[in-house]
């Protein structure tokens, strides 16, 4: 029994032995199972984890790509809109390069729907697009597509519809961009697991768009290609993943690449039906995997020893390896997150919704506002209110109205602290939650740049718009005006015709062509000055000029529409003792015509126009200082116009203005050739009282044309002046005086003639009269034929400044002496009493033909011109003065008849320039070039209508003697050839 007893007792420690070493292995088994569990754990984790790892970058990218999309799109509406504005293709070229420069893109294509396209510097060519862009084009959709151009790498294409327009010739429906792949992706920066992650964005059908591969697998056109060739997926698997990609799934799955495992991880993205897809080696994903297994091996036999050890090893491996992992992404993340902040022109700040302190702010917050993060750490109100740019409450805190989860959006202006530079945001504000507190985040987004190009857009749009409004303005009116004087010329012309017979009516009509052909020539030379004034190419010719010739002329130019008007001219001459002066008398006609012209055009009928000419002393020795006044009563001008009178194109726009021709260059022209002479000019006005123009120039005087004044028949005799303007009868008693004779004057006609009777009867009589023709009491024919009924016969002179051709029977019949026309100077004046007392001979009618010296008769001219017209108007002008005229129609037939004509067979050639077949400037130079000397000298003139001083140059450069211009003027024609044709 106690055998037994104790074999029983030994057979229990026995079967602990094996239960301890059960359990044991089981233990082991179970602590293996966890660790293989653990492992499976740890490495589906890694798994996850890489995969949202991507999955995020992706994300970011496609935010990236998406807002250059759109700011590539927007830029292309934009060109779009401004390049139907523009006509010239320098402009369209220099347009495009700024815009190339701003957006960095790589090419600028005209393209039409079929895909072919022109480039800014006009090569041609096809644009391989992989998509069919007519539908889309013809929709008005924009278009994304990857294009392939010989020579060059794929291309990823931005497209917007346009109207029809052409450039260079080609007809384009869209205008596109193109960006090389390589730099999408370097704008993108898709990059994973120290670069050696791979992407590539697609098609749902596989066609690649954007490819960021490092594999040997070449230039890749299709993902699902690779998969087919490179993977062991089968043609199944294939269609299913692509019919995931149709769907828009997110996801990711492990797949076989030529023997090596790679994670594929795939996500929609939002701009068109593209997909984005990242491919990353299993063995990069798996590193930290394998290096956790060998630790694991290692604690697995520890474990054997030391079943603690091995749970607490265990313990603080996981935890090391989890908190190193955390820290990992979180310095990732970070990283990743600086360096986006640093390359874009976004400031991005977390606010505490209670405190408003900054719990971050990103790096560029000192690049971009010119405060330092530390600052804005510190006190978030360095920054200003953060309040939209059309809110004037700058006291409002505008984001304590975003509730969690709502964003608002506004713009507003920010003034850069350290450059002072103003600059435009955008901002972003949302509110969060974050552990149970609220927080605003903010982006603040630098809009400065496209702020700029619009309002440098809309200043480009505005400057065109006023240049188009101010063309069309110019042509409307040079339209009218051009039309106007070309009715009178057509209408008298057909007059005349029918009347031919009649001389008289004939005569008058031919003047009022004459009188219209001169208008429609200052319409243009008005246009033709301008532009020159303004390039600098217009010089002044001072001659020798009578003051008293220009006033004169100028009446006689105008009185025609003065008569027409039924206007009152006045026109006077107030202490003008040097009335012979040096400036160039074209450009002083112009400047007085057109400020006549305009007080006539705005005065209505009934209404009155006065010149005044005043001189005064001069400020330097053998100048003197000439003031001119032209005055109206008519519509005036408002004081905003008058700021703006001598731009060019300028008319102020009221009903009754609007009425009136005019190109709108005359002011302009005006105040460029007194600023030229070195004279003034002042306005004067108000609407509905008048207008006065003030100008005042320097002339030299003529002190060699001084005239001997004194009239020694008249010297001590009394004379009586009678006009209703005092000034007048001023200014013509001190030149009364200053002739030697004793002067008297009255306002009134009826007094006149009382002073008449009383000075017979006293015996000191009046030797001269000179009576105003237009008195207010009587006119100074009924004086005249009052004071004859006395039996005075003193000399009679009527002063007026009207043509006096209509009364001329009557006044003589009521015995009137002499006729004198104002504006009276000293030389008129004198002249008309030597007349009046007889010694002067009467005033002889100017011939139609100015006289000459020389005699043409027997002299031959050889006329080059193309136009029959011109032919035959210069023919018969010749032929007047006794030239034998030959005629040539070019230049080459020129040539011809000089090479055979005899030396001294021609005396001379008058060559036009512009001719068919051959012009007058290779005609004369291969004249020039004649074997014979007597020939290749003979004289040759020329006679254009291009009368620039650089066609004179040109003229003389290429051999010509002399320049004539058209329309032909007769005395500097018959003067020329007299001059030439003297021996």
């Amino acid at each position: 029994m106690d055998i037994k007893n104790h074999n029983k007792v030994r057979k229990k420690p026995g079967m602990g032995k094996r239960s301890r070493i059960a359990v044991f292995t089981a233990v082991l088994l179970g602590i293996v199972l966890m660790v293989f569990r653990y492992f499976d754990f740890v490495s589906k984790t890694i798994y996850e984890e890489s995969v949202s790892h991507l999955t995020e970058i992706f994300h970011q990218s496609d935010n990236m790509l998406r807002e250059l999309t759109d700011k590539n799109l927007t830029y292309l509406h934009i060109w779009g809109e401004n390049l139907q504005n523009i006509s010239s293709e320098d402009e369209i070229r220099h347009y495009i390069k700024n815009a190339q420069e701003d957006a960095g893109f790589l090419d600028f294509f005209f393209l039409s729907a079929d895909g072919n396209y022109k480039l800014v510097t006009g090569e041609n060519g096809y644009l391989g697009l992989q998509e069919d862009i007519e539908e889309d084009i013809r929709q008005g959709n924009d278009v994304i597509s990857n294009a392939a151009v010989p020579g060059k790498s794929q291309l990823l294409v931005f497209a917007t519809p346009r109207a029809h327009g052409s450039y260079q010739g080609f007809e384009y429906d869209a205008i596109a961009i193109a960006y090389e792949n390589s730099d999408i992706v370097d704008v993108l920066d898709i990059s994973a697991f120290n670069g050696n992650a791979q992407s590539f964005i697609v098609h749902p059908d596989g066609r690649v768009v954007i490819d960021h591969s490092s594999e040997s697998w070449g230039n890749v056109y299709n993902f699902f290609g690779v998969l087919r060739e490179h993977s062991d997926m089968s043609e199944k698997e294939v269609n299913k993943l692509s019919e995931k990609f149709k769907a828009g799934h997110t996801g990711a799955l492990l797949i076989d690449l030529d023997g090596r495992n790679y994670y594929l991880v795939y996500e929609k993205s939002d701009i068109q039906d593209w997909v984005f897809l990242g491919l990353v080696q299993a063995d990069i994903v798996n590193a930290s995997m394998n290096s956790l297994q060998s630790s694991t091996m290692l604690l697995v036999g520890a474990v054997v020893f030391c079943i603690a050890a091995f749970l607490i090893s265990l313990i603080i491996q996981k935890s090391r390896t989890n908190l190193r992992r955390k820290d990992t992404e979180i310095r990732y993340r970070d990283e990743l997150f600086q360096k986006l902040s640093m390359n874009v022109d976004d400031v991005f700040l977390m606010l505490d919704a209670k405190t408003y302190q900054a719990d971050y702010v990103s790096p560029n917050a000192e690049n971009l506002l010119g405060i330092t993060v530390e600052q804005i750490r510190r006190d978030i109100r360095v920054l200003g209110k953060l309040h939209p740019a059309e809110h004037e409450d700058p006291e409002k805190n505008y984001l304590e109205e975003i509730k969690v989860h709502e964003q608002r959006e506004w713009d507003f202006e920010y003034v850069h602290q350290k450059t002072g530079e103003k600059r435009w945001f955008h901002n972003i504000a949302m509110g969060s939650e974050v552990n149970g507190k609220k927080k605003y985040i903010l982006v603040l987004s630098d809009r400065t740049s496209d702020w700029k190009m619009n309002q440098a857009l809309s200043e480009a749009v505005r400057a065109a718009e006023t240049a188009n409004r101010a063309k069309s303005t110019f042509l409307s009116n040079m339209s009218h005006d051009i039309r106007t004087p070309m009715n009178a010329i057509i209408g008298f012309t057909t007059l005349a015709v029918s009347n031919i017979d009649d001389k008289n009516r004939v005569r008058d009509y031919l003047c009022k062509i004459l009188s219209s052909s001169n208008h429609l020539l200052s319409l243009i030379n008005d246009i033709l000055d301008m532009s020159r004034i303004e390039s600098g190419k217009i010089h002044l010719e001072e001659t020798e000029v009578s003051l008293s010739d220009v006033l004169h002329d100028l009446k006689t130019i105008i009185s025609g529409q003065i008569h027409a008007k039924q206007l009152e001219l006045y026109m006077d001459a107030m202490d003008v003792t040097n009335e012979d002066v040096y400036c160039d008398k074209t450009r002083l006609n112009q400047v007085l015509l057109n400020l006549l012209s305009n007080a006539i055009k705005f005065t209505p009928a009934g209404g009155t126009v006065s010149v005044r000419l005043k001189q005064y002393p001069g400020l330097q020795r053998g100048s003197e200082l000439y003031e001119i006044r032209v005055k109206d009563n008519g519509i005036g001008m408002s004081q905003e116009f008058v700021q703006k009178i001598f731009s060019p194109f300028e008319r102020e726009r009221t009903s009754t203005v609007s009425r009136t021709q005019g190109t709108g260059l005359g002011m302009a022209i005006t105040k460029n050739i007194v600023d030229m002479m070195g004279g003034t000019i002042e306005v004067r006005t108000e609407q509905g009282k008048g207008t006065e123009f003030i100008v005042r120039l320097p002339f030299r005087t003529q002190p060699e044309n001084h005239r001997i004044e004194k009239i020694a028949e008249l010297e001590g005799l009394k004379a009586l002046v009678v006009d209703d303007d005092f000034n007048t009868c001023d200014s013509v008693t001190k030149m009364l005086v200053r002739v030697g004779m004793r002067s008297e004057w009255t306002l009134s006609g009826k007094e006149a003639v009382l002073r008449a009777r009383q000075s017979m009867e006293l015996g000191d009589a009046f030797h001269a009269y000179i009576i105003d023709w237009r008195l207010p009491d009587m006119n100074g024919i009924e004086v005249t034929r009052q004071i004859r009924s006395l039996g005075d016969d003193t000399p009679i002179i009527i002063l007026t400044a009207y043509d006096w051709s209509d009364i001329e029977v009557e006044a003589r019949a009521a015995g009137v002496t002499a006729f004198c026309a104002k504006p009276l100077f000293m030389s008129d004046i004198r002249d008309t009493l030597m007349t009046a007392i007889g010694q002067n001979q009467a005033e002889q009618e100017n011939p139609v033909l100015p006289a000459v010296v020389s005699d043409f008769r027997g002299k031959c001219i050889l006329l080059v011109e193309d136009n029959e017209l011109n032919s035959e108007i210069a023919v018969e002008i010749l032929n007047e003065y006794g030239f034998l005229v030959d005629t040539a129609e070019n230049g080459a037939e020129a040539v011809e008849k000089v090479k055979k004509s005899k030396p001294g067979g021609y005396d001379l050639v008058l060559m036009d320039v512009q001719m068919p077949v051959m012009n007058g400037y290779e005609a004369t130079k291969q004249i020039r070039a004649l074997r014979n000397p007597a020939l290749a000298g003979i004289t040759i003139l020329a006679m254009t209508a291009n009368a620039f001083d650089e066609d004179r140059k040109k003229a003389l450069e290429c051999g010509m003697n002399g320049f004539l211009s058209k329309p032909i003027v007769i005395e500097e024609l018959i003067s020329t050839l007299q001059n030439n044709l003297t021996d």
